[in-house]
């Protein structure tokens, strides 16, 4: 790519990748939209983007594609697959960007294919998988964690940093999928956790716009949960951000754990109540009415009715709202251990790990407050956090009034077990 602008084009313009492909257009970049949706294509065309009827079209035009396809199995059929497959359109030299979030060997995956299997050299592959979600990408400010050789990531530049609020350099191909692996984690188990306790200040009719507000200024905090909770206040499943979505990412966190021998049993768990929302029904629902899991079938939308509940209730069945703060800081401390633990073993660098997680859509006030102190050391365990102790007291109080209530808490369950360890661990 030259000075000048360079010509792109997009596959994949849903949610997240139509916002990305409009904000280029906006920009000044000329973009040819691909999408096997047709009115999605349509949509970009309004905005001031050129349609194209196929990769290979879409490719032909361009010295710069991006993918924001949905999985690995969507972008290998996306480059190679047919007559009308991308690289029957690739011009010699063009960049390739992977901003989909996939497996950390795919990206390596796809070099090699590209090189053998083609004789395509030629392409320039950068794996750049972005965190932000819709708001960000359409107003270009996302974090990208972007990795490949540096002299393409600098020929890339003025398409990324258009595209990014954030923008990491990881290292070589897959250093960015492994970063975005450690921040699903964190994600993962954020969003399904923010359900778990709003479900709870629902189920005791505690004023839940009163927990939210609460959680929202303690160090229960998290991004999720802000974004989230008030979704379930007003019975909102509008697919944001469908449960699809999540599922996913978990299952390439567990998938590549498992590759690595590596305990990760917070996102496990985590994954496990994803699945049990696609058993209710939920798979293209936003991820906020997992808290339907946790509510009597016949009060699906008790979260949105306790709204009107009495606030100067402070208490039901010895639950409060610091009850709810505890529970949630409990989960986040352990999964923010267990985060930075898998980071190691991946080989990412920690503190920039701490960086990216802190600016991010993982990130929640138990992670800034804990992790700093822990990253000199870096060793990973509950039992090196000098926070741990007293967070897993109140968490297993809370675990307890949960159980008094038979109010299920597997998110929370999973944590306390993570801190009896660590109590184990320190004998």
């Amino acid at each position: 790519m030259t000075s000048a602008k360079p010509t792109i084009a997009f596959a994949g313009l849903g949610a997240m990748g139509g916002g990305m492909a409009k904000n280029l257009v906006k920009n000044g970049f000329i973009v040819y939209g691909f999408d096997v949706y047709q009115p999605l294509v349509d949509s970009f065309v309004q905005a001031g983007g050129k349609a194209a009827k196929t990769p290979k079209e879409a490719a032909s035009n361009a010295d710069c594609f991006v993918s924001m396809v949905a999985n690995a199995a969507q972008n290998a059929a996306l480059l190679f697959d047919g007559d009308d497959a991308a690289i029957q359109g690739l011009k010699r030299d063009t960049t390739f960007i992977l901003c989909s979030t996939c497996p950390p060997a795919f990206a390596i995956e796809l070099r090699t294919r590209l090189d053998k299997d083609f004789s395509r050299s030629d392409v320039k592959l950068l794996d750049c998988p972005v965190s932000g979600g819709t708001i960000r990408a359409a107003d270009g400010t996302l974090s990208i964690f972007s990795s490949g050789p540096d002299a393409d990531l600098d020929n890339a530049a003025a398409v990324l940093e258009t595209m990014s609020g954030n923008l990491y350099r990881m290292g070589e191909i897959s250093n960015g999928t492994k970063t975005k692996t450690i921040h699903q984690l964190l994600a993962a188990t954020n969003i399904i956790s923010a359900s778990e306790a709003m479900g709870l200040a629902a189920t005791v009719g505690l004023n839940t716009k009163a927990v939210m507000d609460h959680v929202n200024e303690s160090d229960a905090a998290s991004f999720m949960f802000e974004n989230r909770a008030p979704h379930m206040l007003k019975n909102d499943w509008h697919p944001y951000s469908a449960l699809a979505i999540i599922l996913k990412d978990a299952g390439i966190v567990t998938d590549t754990a498992r590759k690595e021998q590596w305990p990760t049993p917070l996102a496990s768990t985590a994954e496990n109540e994803y699945l049990r929302g696609v058993q209710a029904g939920f798979l293209r629902d936003d991820d906020a009415k997992l808290v339907q899991l946790y509510l009597p079938k016949s009060q699906g939308d008790l979260v949105a009715k306790c709204v009107d509940a009495d606030v100067m209730m402070t208490a039901s069945h010895q639950v409060s709202k610091d009850t709810i703060v505890d529970l949630l800081s409990g989960i986040h401390l352990a999964a923010s251990v267990e985060g930075m633990a898998f980071c190691k073993k991946l080989g990412v660098d920690s503190k920039t790990m701490y960086e990216i997680i802190s600016k991010a859509a993982g990130w929640n006030a138990m992670f800034t407050k804990c992790i700093p102190a822990m990253l000199e050391k870096d060793s990973w365990s509950l039992a090196d956090c000098k926070e741990a102790v007293e967070v897993g007291k109140k968490l297993a109080e809370a675990v307890k009034k949960c159980s008094q209530i038979n109010y299920p808490c597997p998110m929370a369950a999973s944590a306390l077990q993570q801190f009896s360890f660590a109590v184990q661990e320190g004998k």
